[in-house]
Parts: C-alpha cells; structure tokens; sequence
C-alpha cells in the first residue's frame, strides 16, 4: 500500500518530469525550424570565408617571412664584407 505521502510525492516528480519531457521537445522543434538551418548554412559559409582567408594570409606571411630571411641573410653578408674591406684598407692592402 502506498500512503498519501507517497502519493504525492510521486505525483510532483511525474509533472516535474512531464515539464523536462516537453522543454527537450520544444527545444527540438525550435533546432529544427527552417530559419535556424538558415542562420546555421550561413554561420558555416561564414566560417568557410574565414578558413579560406586565413590560409591565404598564412601563405603571404609565410612568403613575406621567407623574402625577410633573405634580406636579412643578405644585409649580415654586406656586413661581412664590409668588415673585411674596412680590415683591408687599414692594413693597407
């Protein structure tokens, strides 16, 4: 035999749970509805767009990095012979 207490405790459980059971399909059906699969679609173009800049912009740092190295590379070796020449001339050769 269950006492009333019981009862009703099981009741307000039961509705509580009946509430849970009808917000998951509320949410679902609001994640389902054409106007968010819109806002999604663009969302995940927009992120494509993104990705695609963001390669091309590693590309152009990467080659800009690559002409720094060199330019650098070539000013130590001006450097260099600078030194040396500088070295020459007060020796006098």
């Amino acid at each position: 035999m269950v006492s009333s207490q019981e009862y009703t405790l099981m009741e307000r459980r039961m509705a509580e749970l009946e509430e849970k059971c009808r917000s998951l399909q509320n949410q679902q059906a609001a994640v389902s509805s054409p106007e968010k699969e819109q806002i999604l679609t663009a969302a995940l173009s927009r992120v494509d767009e993104l990705e695609l800049q963001l390669s091309e912009t590693k590309k152009t740092l990467d080659e800009a990095m690559a002409r720094q190295q060199e330019l650098s590379s070539y000013i130590e070796k001006m450097k260099k012979k600078k030194k040396i020449y500088f070295c020459f001339q007060c020796f006098g050769f």
